[in-house]
This record gives structure tokens, sequence and C-alpha cells, in this order.
């Protein structure tokens, strides 16, 4: 495919995250939206569904890997490069969704920031910002060690 194509079409899938962040409130249950965009330190905490909280993470976060995958896989053209990308976002989520739940379930008794950056990292595709540089500063080491 051309590489130009290729960009282009890279462009719309980033298009595509940015209608995700734009219409998660209709796309997404998330009682936790209104209360991080408040004061949450005095705010009270919002009921919910934990199951329901759970399923539309997963929902979300399914959706950004997939458009990040492909994202990843249209400007680098590697497919090492898309399953690494798998590989490290399952990473994340094992790790972060436990803790995640946790944080929920106490309250965010350890803090509301711990518990809004690591919901930052489960619903927002942070780890496509940090793989593209990561797989850009491969790509060019490895064509000087060559």
């Amino acid at each position: 495919m051309n590489k130009w194509l290729r960009y282009g079409w890279a462009a719309v899938l980033i298009f595509g995250l940015i209608l995700v962040r734009k219409f998660e409130a209709e796309l997404f249950y998330d009682p936790f939206l209104a209360y991080f965009k408040s004061d949450f330190y005095h705010s009270e905490f919002p009921p919910y569904d934990l199951g329901k909280v759970i399923l539309n993470i997963l929902f979300r976060y399914f959706l950004n890997l997939l458009l990040s995958v492909l994202i990843i896989g249209l400007i680098f053209w590697r497919k090492n490069y898309m399953k690494y990308t798998v590989y490290v976002w399952i990473g994340f989520l094992i790790l972060f969704l436990p803790l995640y739940v946790y944080f929920i379930e106490t309250e965010f008794s350890l803090g509301e920031n711990y518990g809004f950056y690591i919901r930052r990292f489960l619903i927002q595709p942070i780890l496509l910002l940090l793989l593209i540089p990561a797989f850009f500063y491969h790509q060019q080491t490895t064509k000087r060690a060559i």
C-alpha cells in the first residue's frame, strides 16, 4: 500500500479516537465522568453499577486498542509492532483494571488523583502516544545499526 494512503487511513482512525472521546457520554456508562469533571475533592461519591462500569471500561479499552493497533500498523507497516502493541495494552489492562476496581470499591480512599489517573489510562489511548515515538526511535536506531 502507498505510504501516503496508509498515513491517510491512520489519520481517519485518529479521528475515530477523537470521536470516541467526543461521544463518550452517549456511548459508555460512566458515572465517574461527571464526578471527575466537577470538584471531586468535595463532591459526593456517585452511585454506580460495578458490572456496568467494568463492561463499559472494557468495551472502550478494546475499541481504543483496536484503533491503536490499526494506527500503529498503518504508520509503521510492521506486524511485530502491532503484536507488541497488543501485548503492552493487555499488560496495562491486567495491571490497571483491578486497581481501578479497588479504588472504586473503596471510594478512592487512597486518593482521588490515583483513581483519576488510573481511569485515564483505561479510557484514553495514552499508550498510543507512548508507543508511536518508541517505535519510531526503534526504527531509527535499527536503521543506523545495519
